[in-house]
């Protein structure tokens, strides 16, 4: 409730994976990239690598566009049933 969620969709320079917009223009909204890695040992460097791709692809700016000012972000990797979450 007081959220829609968005997925795939073109923002800034790419297309992001997904994005959780309040219907409240003053509350946050959250983007996240999602990777699979394909071990346990890379799971820190690809969660950083998609916090990195939300700011290098400026998925962000949409939202700003909108007048969000409360946007965060979260790569997130994933490996079987462990995840490592890196938020920017």
């Amino acid at each position: 409730d007081g959220y829609e969620v968005k997925s795939n969709r073109e923002s800034g320079k790419g297309r992001f994976d997904i994005m959780v917009i309040p219907y409240e223009i003053d509350e946050t909204a959250i983007i996240i990239e999602c990777k699979h890695s394909k071990n346990k040992a890379v799971l820190k460097k690809e969660s950083e690598d998609a916090a990195k791709q939300i700011i290098g692809m400026n998925y962000q700016q949409g939202l700003k566009d909108e007048g969000y000012d409360n946007v965060i972000g979260f790569g997130i990797s994933f490996f079987k049933k462990q995840c490592y979450i890196t938020k920017i």
